[in-house]
Parts: structure tokens; C-alpha cells; sequence
């Protein structure tokens, strides 16, 4: 079990195909049955969510918003399901809304193929990922409240980070001074050291994905939850982000 903050859970146990990763869907506690549940991830290891749910002492149908920071299978795939059973909102960026929906199909990277491709280097095999993770497909997602920068999805503010998909979003709570940064920013996973910004080879607009980086290093924040990362960065995350961005620019002026 994970809390971060008494509002904020990391939900732990999720894996993902890439053995060099974990994601990390996000819990958020309005109060006792008002849940805001982030980024649920994979269809089927939405078994895996709702176990931790009552570890902790919830249910599924505590769970009133789902929010999709991005169109990407390892964050948006369950969250049909997860409305299905417990009713709640779904909630993305405008931009996503429409990607999300498949009108028009995404088809930014990483393709399909291109997965498949860097999953059969690294040596995994086709057919153990399909009786782990079932269909990579993920059927059209219908967005029941689109959002913009600037707006606030009960106590979490919304920060527009484009770059790694276009609609891409962060959000921001700022009594624990706490940022989700979703896919933004990575930290020491898929075979790179340290923190860095959204891979070229996952982004939509590799040059603009600086620009998320950018604006999280003005917000007032001392703790970072990422989506992609070996652990938390609980302390010291805004000066931390200030160097990336730093460090960032230095390599793009190279």
C-alpha cells in the first residue's frame, strides 16, 4: 500500500509489456465514497486495481471520476470497464476527447508495429504477452466532461502538457503541493537512467515536449508522482524538474 498524502494513493502492481517499466495509475480521495481515480490502465489487470481498492478500504463504485491524462493504451484501456461498474464520469483534455473516441484514430507513436518491434528486441515473446494482456486494442472511449488548461476536476487543477500526445495533461493539488505529471516526465524506467522528458520514440512532438518541463517547474510543488518511474520523488521535485529543463535545452542546442 502506497499513500503518499491522506488525499493521494499510489496504486501499486500494475505491470506493463516493456520489462523494463511500470506504470502507475493514481488515487484520489475527496472523501470516504467520492473517489477520483487516474489513469486506470490495462483492461486486464483492472483485477489487480479493485483488489487494492478494498485493501484500502474502498470499492469500485466509490469511484465517481476516472480521468485519462492521454490516448495511450497503458493509461486509457480499462477505463470503460472501470464506468461500466462503477458509474463514474470519464474526463480527458478536449484535444484527447477526440483521440479518445477514435474520430479521428490516433496515430501518433509509438504504432503498433513499433511496439512490437521493440518488445520482440528485448526478447519477449508475442505469445506471453497476449495470455498476460489479452487484445492491445482499446475500443473508442466516450469523454463525458472535456476539459481545458486552467480547470479544476474536484480538487485537482488541470495543466496542459502537450508534447507526448497533444492533449496530454497534468494535474495539480495544491495543499500537499503535489503534482501528477503523468507521462511528462519519466524517471530511471525503460532502459534510461535518471529523470527525463517524454522519449522522441513515444511523442507525438518530441522539440515540444520540453515545453510541459517547462511550465511544472513554475508550479509551486514539492512532491512528483510520475507515471513511468522506479520510485517516488517525494522531496525536492520542483528543483529537481528545474534541472531537467536545464539540461533539456543544453542537449537541444547541441
Amino acid at each position: 500500500m502506497a499513500q503518499i498524502t491522506p488525499k493521494v494513493y499510489s496504486i501499486e502492481g500494475i505491470t506493463h509489456p516493456d520489462p523494463r517499466g511500470k506504470v502507475f495509475p493514481y488515487l484520489f480521495v475527496e472523501d470516504q465514497n467520492d473517489l477520483t481515480l487516474i489513469d486506470p490502465s490495462f483492461l486486464s489487470q483492472l483485477p489487480i486495481l479493485e483488489d487494492y481498492l478494498i485493501d484500502i478500504g474502498y470499492n469500485i463504485k466509490n469511484v465517481k471520476r476516472i480521468i485519462l491524462t492521454h490516448v495511450h493504451m497503458d493509461h486509457s484501456q480499462a477505463a470503460n470497464e472501470v464506468k461500466r461498474k462503477s458509474g463514474a464520469k470519464i474526463y480527458s483534455h478536449w484535444i484527447e476527447a477526440r483521440y479518445l473516441s477514435h474520430n479521428p484514430p490516433y496515430s501518433g507513436p509509438p504504432t503498433a508495429q513499433e511496439t512490437v518491434n521493440k518488445l520482440e528486441k528485448l526478447g519477449v515473446s508475442m505469445e506471453a504477452l497476449t495470455k498476460e494482456y489479452g487484445s492491445f486494442d482499446v475500443e473508442p472511449i466516450m469523454v463525458d466532461e472535456q476539459i481545458s488548461d486552467g480547470d479544476t476536476i474536484g480538487s485537482l487543477k488541470v495543466i496542459h502538457t502537450p508534447g507526448h500526445t497533444p492533449g496530454h495533461i497534468s494535474l495539480y493539488y495544491e495543499e500537499d503541493k503535489l503534482l501528477l505529471g503523468a507521462d511528462s516526465i519519466s524517471k530511471h524506467v525503460f532502459g534510461a537512467d535518471g529523470m527525463y522528458i517524454s522519449a522522441p520514440q513515444v511523442s507525438i512532438d518530441p522539440v515540444t515536449a520540453i515545453v510541459p518541463a517547462q511550465r511544472l517547474s513554475k508550479v509551486n510543488f514539492d512532491k512528483l508522482l510520475m507515471a513511468h518511474q522506479d520510485s517516488l520523488l517525494l522531496e525536492g521535485a520542483r528543483e529537481a524538474v528545474e534541472t531537467l529543463v536545464v539540461q533539456s535545452i543544453q542537449k537541444l542546442k547541441r
